[in-house]
């Protein structure tokens, strides 16, 4: 397995958040990858340096407008400021946890040019690689930003696939929080099997996406999937719901999966409100390593560095 990581998520040093009212420190901190890479390193995983890609492949994705809008921004900050949205519409951040900094359009390229090596990876026939990003993406939708997501690694990693190979992709998320942007990209979509395990939006974060109704329309009906579930659930329960969820991608027989791994889930995480051990991370693992596909890890939320670490070794060391 090989393991591509950009040093200049560095670049981007979010510092607080409107939360309920109250400004309090943003969790998207570098630390929480910073101890992947190390333990991982640790573990003599071999590390890579990911080289840079064009920035066309965004808009495979994303808007014009809305990519125009965030470099223009983000070249407009001062580094000690941080800009959140005033007009909903006009800007183009759908909540006010993602504040645009001076280095956040920089570091969601890097975040996107560390997915694409990683496909390349695949494409060389690589069975298993993981693209250890940050900023995360799965909130990210076609014209908007939001969940601390800039651009939708995911989303366009599975268009790169498919540019190169014309196959069939299943993304399966296992961040806490449903993937409002992956959904919204490909709900029209029956070459991309969405599959989300997540916290039930009637409680939590997007709150808007991720009911167990939405299914895709048009072509793509039937092509999403979401396992809406309560706070606090363990491991046996959340096993039980992940095997029906790779039975569903099993059935869709993809030629290639995207694992969208938040490690929010873990239970010292503070963000996210599963009850998962480290240990269950070697489960979930295991689970998914038994499809025989190849396998594309995108990194996306957690936000206690001891657990992340914990979580993504075990996972990777049991997914290989």
């Amino acid at each position: 397995m090989i393991v591509f990581y950009d040093r200049r998520h560095l670049f981007h040093l979010p510092m607080k958040e409107l939360d309920n009212g109250n400004w309090i420190e943003n969790p998207d901190r570098p630390e929480r990858i910073e101890s992947i890479r190390s333990a991982l390193e640790s573990a003599g995983f071999q590390i890579k340096e990911p080289r840079d890609y064009h920035c066309s492949h965004l808009f495979q994705v994303h808007t014009p407008e809305y990519v125009e809008w965030l470099k223009a921004k983000s070249n407009s900050v001062s580094r000690d400021r941080e800009y959140f949205p005033e007009v909903f519409g006009y800007d183009k951040l759908f909540d006010t946890g993602t504040p645009v900094t001076s280095g956040c359009y920089v570091s969601a390229l890097a975040s996107v040019s560390t997915a694409l090596n990683a496909v390349d990876s695949i494409l060389e026939s690589e069975p298993v690689s993981y693209a250890l990003c940050r900023p995360p993406g799965h909130h990210a939708g076609k014209s908007t930003g939001g969940g601390y997501c800039y651009f939708n690694n995911a989303a366009i990693a599975a268009k790169y696939y498919q540019k190169h190979t014309r196959g069939y992709v299943a993304i399966l998320d296992l961040d806490f929080h449903h993937g409002n942007g992956t959904q919204e990209i490909f709900y029209y979509d029956d070459t991309v099997f969405y599959v989300s395990i997540h916290g039930d939006p009637k409680n939590f974060y997007p709150w808007i996406t991720g009911n167990s109704w939405e299914i895709g329309s048009d072509t793509g009906e039937g092509f999403n999937m979401n396992f809406p579930l309560a706070g606090g659930i363990e491991g046996p329960e959340y096993m039980r719901t992940l095997s029906k969820a790779l039975q569903e991608i099993e059935d869709f027989s993809p030629d290639l999966m995207i694992i969208s791994l938040g490690t929010d889930g873990h239970k010292d995480d503070g963000i996210g409100h599963f009850n998962l051990s480290s240990e269950d991370y070697s489960m979930m693992g295991k689970l998914i390593g038994e499809i025989e596909v190849q396998k594309l890890i995108v990194q996306e939320g957690g936000y206690n560095p001891n657990a992340n670490s914990a979580s993504v070794l075990n996972f990777l060391t049991s997914i290989r």
